[in-house]
C-alpha cells in the first residue's frame, strides 16, 4: 500500500506540476514580468520566483521567502524549468497528503473521490487564505512577512479542520463547530499594512489575483483526480 501511495503521489505530482507550469507560462508569469518593470530593483526576480511558487501550491505565505536570496532564475526557459520543478515537487507532497487523508477517512480512492479532496485542498490552502491575503504581484504593499505567514497557517489549518468536521462529522454539533472554525480566521482578520501602496497598476494586481486562483484551482483539481485514478489503477489486482 505504501508503495502505491508513493508512486501515485509522484505520478500525480508530475501531471499536476506540468499542467500548472504550462498555465503559469501563459497567465501569471507575464503579469509578474510586467509588474517587475514598475517595481525596479535587484530583488525583483527573487520576489517573482516566490510568487510563481505560490501559484503552483496555493501557499501565499511563501510569496516573499526568496526575496533575500542572492540567486534567482533568469526569465525564459530557466525560470520556466525551476517553476515546473517546484510545482512537481510540491504536487507530489500535496498528493501524498490527499491520499493519506482519503485513507484515514475510509473513503473509496478513485478519481471522483480524489477530485473532491482536491477541491477541499484548494479551499483550505488557497481560496480561504486568499480571502484575507490575496495573491500579490511584485511591488505590492503588505504587512510583515512573519505576520502574514502566521495568519496564513492559521487560516489553512482552521479551514482544513473545519471542512473535515463539516463534511465528515456525524453529529450536528460537530458540523456547526466546523463552520465556526472555518469562519474564525476571518473574524480575527488578516494582517494588513498601515497604508496600501503599490508600484504596479491596480489592474495588474487584480488580474494576477484572479489568474493565480484559477491556476491554483486547476492544479488541485488535476492533482486530486490524478492521485485517486492512479492509486486505484495501481491497487487493482493483477
Amino acid at each position: 500500500m505504501l508503495k502505491n501511495l508513493i508512486l501515485s503521489a509522484a505520478a500525480a505530482g508530475i501531471a499536476a506540476g506540468l499542467v500548472t507550469a504550462a498555465l503559469q507560462h501563459v497567465t501569471t508569469t507575464p503579469i509578474i514580468i510586467e509588474a517587475e518593470k514598475y517595481e525596479g530593483g535587484a530583488a525583483d526576480h527573487d520576489h517573482a520566483a516566490a510568487v510563481a511558487t505560490h501559484d503552483a501550491a496555493g501557499a501565499i505565505a511563501a510569496q516573499d521567502t526568496a526575496a533575500e536570496e542572492a540567486w534567482a532564475p533568469a526569465d525564459g526557459i530557466e525560470r520556466t524549468f525551476y517553476t515546473s520543478l517546484a510545482s512537481i515537487v510540491m504536487g507530489a507532497g500535496f498528493s501524498l497528503m490527499l491520499l493519506g487523508a482519503m485513507v484515514l477517512s475510509g473513503a473509496r480512492i478513485d478519481a471522483r473521490a480524489g477530485l473532491g479532496f482536491g477541491v477541499a485542498g484548494f479551499a483550505a490552502l488557497a481560496l480561504a487564505p486568499a480571502l484575507g491575503l490575496p495573491p500579490e504581484i511584485p511591488g505590492s504593499g503588505a504587512a510583515e512577512l512573519a505576520d502574514r505567514q502566521l495568519w496564513w497557517g492559521f487560516a489553512a489549518a482552521a479551514t482544513a479542520g473545519g471542512l473535515a468536521a463539516l463534511l465528515l462529522g456525524r453529529h450536528v454539533a460537530l458540523q456547526i463547530a466546523g463552520v465556526g472554525l472555518i469562519a474564525l480566521p476571518h473574524i480575527v482578520g488578516a494582517p494588513h499594512p498601515a497604508a496600501y501602496a503599490s508600484s504596479a497598476p491596480a489592474e495588474l494586481a487584480g488580474h494576477f489575483a484572479a489568474a493565480s486562483l484559477v491556476v491554483t484551482a486547476v492544479f488541485w483539481a488535476v492533482l486530486g483526480s490524478a492521485s485517486g485514478a492512479i492509486y486505484q489503477r495501481l491497487a487493482r489486482p493483477a
